[in-house]
C-alpha cells in the first residue's frame, strides 16, 4: 500500500516528449537586411566593402579592427602553445566559406586550411556575426545544435569564449587570466 503511493510521487524517469526540432533561431542570429554592417556599432570596426563581408572578411576585421584593440583579448590570442583554428561557416545564399585564424603569432587567412588544425568550428554565418558582435554568449548556437566543434577544444575555449568575450568587454575574474574562470588544472593554451 505505501509502497504504491510512492511510485505515484516520483517523477517520470524517461522524458516525455522527445523532440529533434531545433529551437527558434534568436533574433540575432537570423539574416539581416543589406547595409547591416554599416550600422552602429558594428560600423566601428567591420570595414564597408559596398557588400556584405564575407567569413575571412568578417574575421579578419574583427581581430583588426576589434580584438586588437583590447589588451586582455591580446594576451589571451598570444598564449602559447600556437593554434590553428579553421572555420566552416555556411552562409545562406553564398553557401560554405572557409577561414582560418592563427594564433600566436595571430593571423587570419582565407580558405581552407593546408595543415592539419587544432580544431574545426562549422557554424552559421549568422550565428557567428551575433557571437563576433557581442549579441549572444559564445556557445549558445553550440549548446542549441547549431555549432558542431570537431578537435582540441580548448583551442575552440580560447578562441570563441575567452578572446571573443574579452573583446566585447567582459573583464577577467579576480586571480584569473581569463574572462571565464577555469580550474588551476586547466590554464589557458592548455593542449
Amino acid at each position: 500500500m505505501f509502497s504504491e503511493e510512492f511510485e505515484k510521487t516520483k517523477l517520470p524517469s524517461i522524458i516525455g516528449r522527445v523532440t529533434t526540432e531545433l529551437p527558434p533561431l534568436p533574433k540575432a542570429c537570423q539574416p539581416r537586411p543589406e547595409g547591416w554592417w554599416r550600422e552602429y556599432p558594428h560600423s566601428l570596426w567591420i570595414i564597408d566593402r559596398g557588400r556584405e563581408p564575407t567569413t575571412y572578411e568578417l574575421l579578419h576585421d574583427f581581430i583588426v579592427g576589434k580584438a586588437m584593440t583590447n589588451p586582455l583579448a591580446i594576451s589571451i590570442g598570444s598564449a602559447p602553445p600556437s593554434r590553428l583554428v579553421l572555420f566552416e561557416v555556411t552562409h545562406p545564399s553564398r553557401g560554405v566559406e572557409y577561414a582560418r585564424i592563427f594564433l600566436n603569432p595571430t593571423d587570419v587567412m582565407e580558405g581552407p586550411s593546408e595543415e592539419e588544425p587544432d580544431v574545426v568550428v562549422r557554424i552559421g554565418y549568422y550565428d557567428l556575426v551575433a557571437v563576433l558582435c557581442g549579441e549572444i554568449p559564445p556557445f549558445n548556437p553550440l549548446y542549441e545544435g547549431r555549432v558542431e566543434i570537431v578537435g582540441n577544444t580548448v583551442a575552440a575555449i580560447d578562441l570563441l569564449c575567452d578572446m571573443v568575450e574579452a573583446t566585447n568587454g567582459r573583464e577577467a575574474a579576480p586571480e584569473s587570466s581569463t574572462p571565464i574562470p577555469r580550474p588551476v588544472m586547466w590554464p589557458l593554451g592548455h593542449p
